[in-house]
């Protein structure tokens, strides 16, 4: 049973991550300080870091509140029987649904200072907010949470190799960096260009996953 001080911090904690996600809609990533939510939620800017180990960390954990739907929608997939080919092709699509939707903050998770601990962050998250934690097959729940994106994304590619696809042993790791670099790049244009169509660079990076791995829909 926790006690009061652990109920404190946690509740501590979840303040800190709320408030900074409702900053993150109304003023964007980079507006954002340790002072200015230290101030909005009611505290010294000194006590944050009695809670977290600088801004960026308290920026992932408070990114993971965009992570609902694309949660859900993997919930979703993981009750139908899909083959290896379906699962990853179903990801990578759900994925690009969420990252074009918010770019700065998705690539600033996949993509930045924290981006290779994302082990780390989602665990602390979901240990702040197990009610947001979803459901999934061993395949996907080894795919999310995964320490970064190419890791993730070669979970779901290995089983490729098995199918009729151009995956294979020798060329899994050129065509898994190909993909993740070529959804980095499309991202990249986002958050350079925010009246760029969403569903065209979604498109884009469909059709290029379906010509690298040579797969057929």
């Amino acid at each position: 049973m926790e006690s009061e001080k652990e109920l404190q911090k946690r509740q501590n904690t979840a303040l800190f991550i709320n408030t900074t996600q409702e900053m993150l809609e109304d003023e964007g990533l980079e507006q954002l300080s340790i002072r200015k939510i230290a101030d909005k939620a009611g505290f010294h800017n000194s006590t944050i870091y009695l809670y977290f180990k600088d801004l960026d960390e308290l920026l992932m954990l408070a990114s993971m509140k965009n992570f609902q739907n694309y949660s859900q929608s993997l919930e979703e997939l993981s009750k139908k029987n899909s083959s290896p080919v379906d699962t990853f092709t179903s990801i990578w699509d759900l994925f690009c649904d969420s990252i074009f939707q918010k770019p700065d903050i998705y690539y600033n998770f996949f993509f930045g200072k924290r981006s290779d601990n994302l082990k780390v962050i989602m665990k602390k998250y979901y240990d702040i907010f197990p009610e947001e934690r979803n459901t999934f097959t061993t395949v996907i729940e080894s795919m999310y949470f995964e320490n970064n994106i190419v890791e993730r994304s070669l979970k779901i590619l290995r089983p490729l190799i098995d199918e009729d696809t151009a995956v294979t042993e020798d060329n899994l790791y050129m065509i898994n960096d190909i993909v993740v670099s070529f959804c980095k790049f499309k991202l990249e244009q986002k958050c350079k260009d925010k009246s760029l169509d969403s569903d065209i660079l979604k498109n884009m990076i469909h059709n290029m996953i379906d010509y690298v791995c040579e797969i057929k829909r």
